[in-house]
């Protein structure tokens, strides 16, 4: 989880969910062969690039979980790098399946991501993470009005080869709707994810997340980043696969989708029925996929602004244990972030 990127410019380093933002500067740096002589890195003059290895952390942020490595081996010194994302979001009234009403959502994330490397091929990672979904509900529904998350993040990544990087990263915390809190809302998700890196321009990855909370513990999420040029992106990487261009070295805009959600038990005094079933302790499964288009400006160095609007296009609370999924319509969305890095 870190902070989110949009762009990659000479100036600034790649960012995320997981890695540092391209609207912030890193202080390391590493070098990555060139794949033929005298080929030359799009980013940096001479074939030394900034982050290499963020495969989905660009846009994805301590606001995201991390599917992929951010920056084994990066660094030339041992200092502290700290990461800092806020995100709001609001999504208009929808209408919910089975005739139970509209709801509409705010959504939330505050995010805090510390890195420093430890050895040779060793980034230790430390942090935490707040997200929150606030729903309004118009008719008789048994639903929550919020599902939080508030949970640690501890992992590390590893260089295994010059061409491969590992991640593992955990999340231990609280998940819920924090009106009754005891130790069934305690949860701890894992990542473990491996990165290829082919050349300056081309990587990809595979990644396991874990998370008993979830109907399928174990999910593998493959990805892809792409940058044929210093403007353009392709960031085809869980949960936010994005096309950027970079307009300048302070603005760049985008396109793509991205995936939300939060996994939570509900208190076990909880009095609401869904067809005559109790709630009373069950897991929800929320989430929700949206397309958008935004852009992003970073106003100073290592601190950017990011503004985007779309629809929300699928919306699904699962109840694994009473077998039902609630669904919606699709509605518009808008979000804004501030993402920093220092």
């Amino acid at each position: 989880m870190s902070i989110a990127s949009n762009q990659v410019s000479p100036t600034s380093g790649v960012s995320v969910s997981g890695s540092i933002s391209s609207d912030s500067v890193l202080a390391n740096s590493t070098r990555v062969a060139s794949s033929s002589p005298g080929a030359m890195d799009p980013l940096e003059p001479g074939g030394e690039i900034e982050d290499p290895l963020a495969p989905v952390r660009e846009q994805i942020g301590t606001t995201r979980s991390a599917f992929g490595p951010d920056r084994s081996q990066t660094g030339k010194d041992d200092e502290w790098s700290v990461e800092l994302a806020a995100e709001y979001g609001y999504v208009w009234n929808a209408s919910l399946s089975n005739a139970q009403g509209n709801v509409n959502e705010e959504s939330g994330i505050i995010g805090l991501l510390g890195s420093k490397r430890l050895d040779e091929g060793c980034v230790g990672i430390v942090g935490a993470n707040w997200q929150i979904f606030t729903f309004g509900f118009d008719g008789p529904m048994p639903l929550p009005e919020n599902l939080q998350g508030l949970n640690a993040i501890f992992g590390g990544d590893f260089e295994i080869s010059p061409d491969w990087f590992m991640r593992i990263q955990v999340e231990p915390g609280i998940y819920g709707t924090w009106n009754y809190i005891n130790w069934h809302n305690v949860n701890m998700p894992a990542v473990f994810a491996w990165t290829n890196i082919l050349n300056a321009e081309f990587q990809w990855f595979i990644a396991l997340r874990a998370d008993i909370f979830q109907f399928f513990p174990v999910m593998p999420v493959p990805g892809i980043r792409w940058q044929p040029t210093k403007e353009w992106l392709f960031n085809l990487s869980a949960p936010k696969p994005t096309i950027n261009y970079a307009v300048d070295e302070e603005v760049n805009v985008f396109a793509g989708g991205e995936i939300l959600g939060v996994t939570g038990r509900l208190p076990s005094n909880d009095s609401g029925t869904y067809g005559n079933r109790s709630l009373a302790g069950t897991l929800i499964n929320y989430f929700e996929a949206r397309l958008g288009a935004g852009v992003n400006w970073t106003f100073t160095e290592g601190v950017s602004l990011q503004g985007e609007a779309g629809a929300m296009v699928w919306r699904t609370f699962d109840l694994p244990r009473l077998n039902e999924s609630i669904r919606s319509t699709m509605a518009p969305y808008v979000q804004i972030a501030v993402r920093g890095v220092f």
